[in-house]
């Protein structure tokens, strides 16, 4: 892991999903439920998901049609769980412990902060209204305006420019390792808050810090602040 001496950060980017909202859950449910209609239901055990955890769609649908192989029904299976996930998101998705603590500080500080998915728009709107999230930020990235989703480092630094901070200025919070080589990638540092995943050897290695909760990331910073 990469030494805690870091000076205070000119903007956050946080990721979205099982970062702020609880929400990995009900993306596996989507998918389990359509893979189940379609007949692939014993495939998607915890080891073949966690590995598409933090990942665009776009992605994930190529790492299914590889596992999966061409006659996968790709287009069926999309649709199939897209309206899935607008039903179960429609129940309401609960935020992480000590999301909103860490918001209101970084208010009353005047920090910038930006969120940074590998969502597409329809998902992150969604997410982010629903929760009262939305206009708590100076910027919303998707995976459809910077075009690569994660572990690349387009949504970060579109982000970054949105912001108009430099790259390396920012700090990105992640629960995910793509996220967190994201980050990196970017020329950024990085703190994770596992959700799903554990962290690999690159993420303990690269990541600023490795915490449990965002609790844990607003007493880094206010120390930060303090000195």
């Amino acid at each position: 892991m990469e030494s805690d001496t870091f000076s205070r950060p000119g903007a956050i980017i946080f990721d979205m999903d099982g970062l702020m909202l609880n929400s990995e859950v009900i993306f596996r449910e989507a998918w389990h439920l359509t893979l189940v209609e379609l007949g692939y239901g014993a495939f998607l055990d915890t080891d073949a998901y966690l590995q598409l955890v933090g990942c665009s769609n776009d992605l994930a649908e190529k790492l299914l049609l590889k596992w999966l192989g061409g006659d996968f029904p790709l287009e069926r299976f999309r649709d199939g769980w897209t309206t899935r996930w607008d039903a179960l998101v429609a129940q309401g998705i609960p935020t992480q412990p000590g999301l909103w603590p860490l918001l209101d500080w970084l208010d009353e500080i005047g920090l910038p902060k930006a969120v940074g998915t590998s969502s597409n728009d329809h998902e992150a709107q969604i997410s982010l209204k629903s929760t009262g999230l939305w206009p708590r930020f100076d910027a919303i990235v998707t995976v459809d305006q910077a075009g690569a989703g994660k572990p690349a480092p387009d949504i970060f630094l579109t982000a970054a420019h949105a912001l108009n901070i430099t790259p390396s200025n920012c700090l990105v919070l992640e629960d995910s390792n793509a996220g967190v080589q994201a980050a990196i990638a970017a020329g950024m540092k990085a703190i994770m808050v596992p959700n799903l995943q554990t962290p690999t050897d690159y993420a303990q290695q690269h990541a600023l810090k490795i915490v449990s909760s965002l609790r844990d990331v607003l007493i880094h910073l206010q120390a930060i602040w303090q000195t």
